[in-house]
């Protein structure tokens, strides 16, 4: 029975040696991979002192996926004139969230957003009937539009959305065919902004509960 020589050993060790690195550096780029995910997974666990310096970038929940399948029925739901069913788009905290031991208050940038859209769809409807005028109404003063006109190609530039969205051919001002697209029946992956909301409306129910105070413009 032959027995392993010293160099038989010193390559063994030499293995064991370099196959416990490699399984250190393994796990090692898991746990940093697992610590970088944890705020998208788990952002409730992530602890803030909530002061300017020192609170998260986005509402600290997970929040699930869904698809919405895009489409446009002319029946004038949330039309330009539909008033009440773009009011109804909003929580009851007009889309303010109060978060940390102090209760500091933050509005979420979605509804920022629809808000935005709000006072552009009010502005276009004052305009055409002529009765938009400066300093202004419902829409707030000029500035608030221009505003909303900047702040909402800021955020669509941002979000970045690459869904793909089929081509139909039409014709365009010289009579020649061109591509044209509606976006109708396109799936768009989406945040579930239901979730969003109930977060919002569960968190408005116990600021009332606590006799904090809702604010009410952006």
């Amino acid at each position: 029975m032959e027995h392993p020589t010293k160099t038989q050993w010193r390559w063994a060790l030499v293995g064991l040696l370099l196959l416990a690195g490699f399984q250190t550096v393994d796990i090692g780029m898991k746990l940093r991979s697992i610590r970088a995910l944890r705020p998208v997974l788990k952002p409730e666990m992530i602890k803030y002192a909530y002061t300017v310096d020192d609170h998260p970038n986005r509402l600290p929940v997970h929040i699930g996926e869904a698809a919405m399948n895009a489409e446009w029925l002319d029946d004038q739901v949330y039309g330009p004139y539909a008033d009440d069913d773009w009011a109804s788009l909003f929580p009851r905290s007009n889309g303010w969230v109060a978060l940390g031991p102090n209760q500091e208050m933050y509005v979420l940038s979605m509804f920022h957003q629809l808000h935005c859209l709000d006072a552009l769809r009010y502005g276009y409807v004052t305009a055409k009937a002529g009765t938009l005028q400066f300093p202004g109404n419902g829409t707030g003063v000029e500035h608030h539009v221009n505003h909303c006109l900047t702040y909402l190609k800021e955020m669509l530039l941002c979000a970045g959305d690459t869904t793909l969205e089929t081509s139909m051919p039409v014709t365009n001002a010289k009579g020649e065919i061109d591509h044209g697209a509606t976006g109708n029946n396109i799936v768009h992956r989406c945040r579930d902004w239901t979730q969003i909301r109930d977060y919002l409306e569960e968190n408005y129910e116990e600021r009332k509960r606590r006799g904090g105070t809702i604010p009410g413009e952006y």
